[in-house]
This record gives structure tokens, C-alpha cells and sequence, in this order.
């Protein structure tokens, strides 16, 4: 794992709520072309910590750098520019869009005619054609590309959302929950479409989850949050989920 570059990597990243520490003092890598789960019970930090590092909250300290160069990140616009692309739990869908419009939802693509230029026409041909070749390369298929993402299901909703963040020339991905609320059947499609992902489109991967079965059968690194501090950090060959509950409740000494 050392030989790989560090595309990411948090040193004593804090946030502080009023007198709260939601993440305190934390330290992370994520290597190129890996996939790592942040772990953790309700208010350990986890949704805190990729808020902080895609932007929706500032740091109070600490440092994050991106492929060695060290960044500031203001606001989800900074950490696009370094390559972040985020998926959050809501799905950050809007279900009475289609999928082109969800693609390039906040970033329309305008025609390059004087309509688009002065009148801001959005081209939705482009977007449209965009859409079904980014579902095509991603292995998704859609009965209908025009219907409202609330036509359809949760999985394939999930799916597009995920597309969105690797068309975004998103190099560092972050998922956070992305199978909740799906079906067994949907669960296994994202899945697969998260390791097709990493090993196609060379892009590293953090994923937030509950289900230590997924976080088992997925990633390659486990990092465990508890009352905001990182309390343990294992490689999931040379552990078991026995061993990371413990780390979660507080069974057993944080490292």
C-alpha cells in the first residue's frame, strides 16, 4: 500500500461545533486507485469529516493536501478543482428532473450560438447525448433516459448520481451511505458499479457505511471514527468485523 501515491491525506483535520469536537485531530491517507471506509457509530465524525473535506464546512485546523500540494478548501467549488467529487447520502438528486438534467445539474451546459451566449439557452441535445454515453460507458441502462428520476428505482437513481461524479472528472470519490434505503438486488448493482469504478477509470475511492458486510467485501482500508477521533486503522485482509465493532463501541483500546 505504501508504494502507491497519496492522492489525499488529512493531518489533524479539526471541526469544532461551539464546544463540540465533530472531528478532532484527525489523520487519513487515501492511496491511489483505493477504496477506504470511514466507519463509525451515529456522531462519530464520519459526515463531518467528508463535509469538511469536500467544502460544506471549513476546517478549524489541520491541513489537506492533494497529491502532496497542500490545499485550501472553502467551499464543494475548491474541492472540485482538487478532484473531489462527493455523493451524499440524500442522493443530491432532483427527482423531477430526468438524467441529463441531474448530470449537469449547477453546471448547464449553454449553446455556443449567440442564444446560449446572451440569452444563457441551455443545450439540452448536448446534455442529453452526454448522458447516454457516460450510462453506456458505466454499464447502466436506462428503458427511458427522459423520465423523471422518481420514475425510477433507487438503485438506478443511485447509479446516476455516481455517473455524475466520474463525468465531473472526479479523481477522488466520495460516497457516503451508498446503499442505503436499496434493495438487496439495487445493493449489488452499486457495488459493482463502485469496484467498476476504481478499476477503470482510475479513481480512488472513500465510502461511508453501516454494513460491515459491504465494507468487507469492498474496500481495501478501514478507518474507524469514535466521539470524533480516529480510533483505529486497519487493512481488511489483516482484520475481521469482530475486531472493528470492538473499535467502534469502544470494546477494545483505540490504537
Amino acid at each position: 500500500m505504501e508504494e502507491r501515491p497519496v492522492v489525499l491525506e488529512v493531518k489533524k483535520l479539526c471541526k469544532f461545533f461551539g464546544g463540540i469536537k465533530a472531528v478532532n485531530n484527525v489523520d487519513m491517507k487515501l492511496y491511489k486507485g483505493e477504496i477506504i471506509a470511514i466507519v463509525g457509530d451515529n456522531g462519530a465524525g464520519k459526515s463531518t469529516l467528508i463535509k469538511t473535506i469536500s467544502g460544506i464546512y471549513h476546517k478549524d485546523s489541520g491541513d489537506i493536501y492533494i497529491n502532496g500540494n497542500k490545499v485550501e478548501i472553502h467551499d464543494p467549488n475548491d474541492a472540485r478543482n482538487c478532484g473531489i467529487e462527493t455523493v451524499y447520502q440524500e442522493e443530491s438528486i432532483v427527482p423531477s428532473f430526468n438524467a441529463s438534467l441531474n448530470l449537469f445539474l449547477g453546471r448547464q451546459k449553454y449553446r455556443k450560438n449567440i442564444l446560449g451566449k446572451w440569452f444563457k439557452f441551455v443545450d439540452f441535445k448536448f446534455m442529453r447525448k452526454e448522458t447516454q454515453k457516460l450510462l453506456k460507458r458505466i454499464g447502466i441502462e436506462l428503458k427511458n433516459i427522459d423520465a423523471e428520476l422518481t420514475n425510477l428505482s433507487g438503485g438506478q437513481r443511485q447509479s446516476v448520481v455516481v455517473g455524475r461524479a466520474v463525468y465531473w472528472g472526479g479523481k477522488i470519490i466520495i460516497l457516503d451511505e451508498p446503499t442505503n434505503n436499496l434493495g438487496v438486488k439495487q445493493e449489488r448493482n452499486i457495488m459493482a458499479l463502485i469496484e467498476k469504478i476504481r478499476n477503470e477509470y482510475d479513481v480512488s475511492i472513500i465510502i461511508i457505511s453501516h454494513n460491515m458486510s459491504h465494507v468487507f467485501e469492498i474496500v481495501d482500508r478501514i478507518v474507524v471514527l469514535r466521539n470524533g477521533f480516529k480510533v483505529g486503522e486497519r487493512i481488511k485482509d489483516k482484520t475481521t468485523p469482530t475486531e472493528v465493532v470492538s473499535l467502534i463501541t469502544g470494546a477494545v483500546k483505540a490504537d
